[in-house]
């Protein structure tokens, strides 16, 4: 075999070398694209967040139970993955909020739209206080706020109050510049709405991250 011939072959081997490492390289940022966006789901007892986790999940209505701790789903929503954490909104449980939703890519609050006064007074003060401990820890941690995904649940009943009388009414007028946020009205008996909510959150979170990059 002449030193061309040993020195082509030798490119050739080098060349397929590279083109698996590339290979794998691309199949590793394409799994990183596709890995689901890590969300968790809080609000008050009764305002339908395990309703709203198992009609995605199960794509049909399942009677359910006040949730004791967590429930955990990975769903397929609004032109993405996620993996949804939903965490029990009785008072007792309302600390678990804190850690569980450490470092997380967005948050989505649950509000019953048919609720009292004293209930979405209660519902203001919870969610005021777990962005301002969402703002603490992402100051501590050196990342951004996540976005939040108001979710008005209920919306097929008739007492049930319209996005902008509930965003005025949890305070997320108030909150414009300094966190991302989006409404949206759906119903998790029938699922309505839950699509086009989970979508505004995935393009909320999207130009969240873009920003981010710029910054960088």
């Amino acid at each position: 075999m002449s030193m061309g011939s040993v020195g082509v072959s030798r490119i050739k081997k080098i060349g397929r070398s590279l083109g698996n490492n590339v290979a794998r390289a691309g199949a590793g940022v394409a799994a990183r694209l596709r890995a689901p966006f890590h969300v968790v789901l809080v609000g008050l007892d009764g305002s339908g967040k395990t309703t709203t986790l198992l009609r995605l999940r199960y794509g049909r209505y399942v009677n359910t139970t006040p949730t004791v701790a967590f429930n955990c789903e990975k769903i397929r929503c609004g032109g993405s993955s996620w993996l949804v954490w939903d965490v029990g909104g009785s008072e007792r449980l309302r600390p678990l909020w804190r850690p569980y939703t450490r470092a997380t890519d967005a948050l989505i609050f649950v509000v019953d739209a048919c609720s009292n006064a004293d209930r979405l007074e209660e519902a203001r003060l919870e969610l005021q206080r777990l962005l301002k401990q969402q703002a603490a820890q992402c100051g501590v941690l050196g990342i951004s706020k996540p976005p939040l995904l108001l979710l008005a649940n209920k919306q097929d009943l008739p007492a049930a109050k319209s996005l902008n009388v509930l965003t005025h009414t949890l305070g997320l007028d108030d909150i414009k510049d300094q966190h991302p946020w989006v409404a949206a009205s759906a119903c998790a008996v029938t699922g309505e709405g839950l699509e086009q909510a989970y979508s505004a959150l995935r393009k909320l979170l999207l130009v969240s991250r873009q920003k981010n990059k710029s910054r960088k």
